[in-house]
């Protein structure tokens, strides 16, 4: 693990709402976790037997057996939460027949030894397709969220960070 990196992550409503719950014991968030670690934050070049890819910044080489052995969850619930998450716009994954490379969208910078990083992969939240700001989101509870009145409006201002535009709204 990298001592001094810091991650800029940003999740709509929709996606922390999805990725806060848990459903038979699943801890998504945990799933999360593992790619973010798995992330490379330069070219690198990978190779198994049978296939070579060079990853760019924010992408991370992860089978869904690598996934579920390291976590102690089932290979079939690692394929339904990570494809909720391509669904939702966390992550996009593609596989071969070797292995999976998934591409993390909701991290916009990672700031090692007070360097920034920029993820070339990352989707401002006003750029993101059929994201509608007022629309309640119901949790895997069939709770319904709002996301101005469920959470509490923060700002914070630290020095060096992405900018991000939130329309105005706080």
């Amino acid at each position: 693990m990298k001592t001094n990196l810091n991650y800029c992550i940003v999740l709509s409503a929709e996606q922390l709402i999805y990725l806060a719950g848990s459903k038979y014991g699943i801890d998504r968030m945990k799933i999360l976790h593992q790619l973010i670690e798995a992330v490379v934050l330069k070219e690198t070049k990978y190779a198994i037997k049978g296939f070579s890819t060079a990853l760019q910044i924010g992408q991370a080489v992860l089978s869904e057996v690598d996934l579920s052995s390291r976590l102690g969850y089932d290979k079939k619930t690692i394929s339904r939460v990570l494809d909720k998450m391509n669904q939702l716009g966390i992550v996009a994954s593609a596989q071969s027949n070797r292995t999976s490379i998934h591409t993390l969208k909701c991290i916009s910078a990672w700031m090692l030894d007070g360097n920034r990083i920029d993820n070339p992969f990352y989707v401002r939240l006003k750029d993101r397709p059929d994201e509608r700001e007022d629309t309640p989101v119901i949790s895997d509870e069939n709770k319904l969220f709002s996301p101005y009145s469920s959470f509490p409006s923060v700002s914070v201002y630290p020095q060096t960070a992405a900018t991000e535009d939130f329309g105005g709204h706080g």
